[in-house]
């Protein structure tokens, strides 16, 4: 079983919209500018809003890194198909904070 197969079997919905509302207010003092760069490289709104709260304009370095918690795969490469999303949703709730 793949690292993808792991995180996607781990991911909850429910869970998500959970995790992600709790950046709501905070993305409102997101530059818009790195906002619309999320938008042009594909990444999911409710990614990139968790994303750039915890990491600032560094998420778009992250997201073409190999990371080894991803199967050295690049989240990015995550976003190709829907359970790969999913599977990118559940690992960065596993992040250490």
């Amino acid at each position: 079983m793949s690292m993808k197969d792991t995180c996607s079997s781990a991911f909850r919905q429910e869970h998500w919209d959970s995790f992600a509302q709790l950046f709501d207010e905070w993305y409102t003092r997101v530059p818009n500018e790195w906002k619309e760069n999320a938008r042009i490289k594909g990444i999911p709104n409710d990614i990139s809003k968790v994303l750039l709260c915890e990491m600032g304009d560094y998420a778009f370095k992250w997201m073409d890194k190999k990371v080894p918690a991803l199967g050295d795969q690049s989240p990015a490469s995550y976003l190709e198909t829907v359970e790969g999303a999913n599977a990118l949703r559940a690992a960065i709730m596993q992040m250490p904070r």
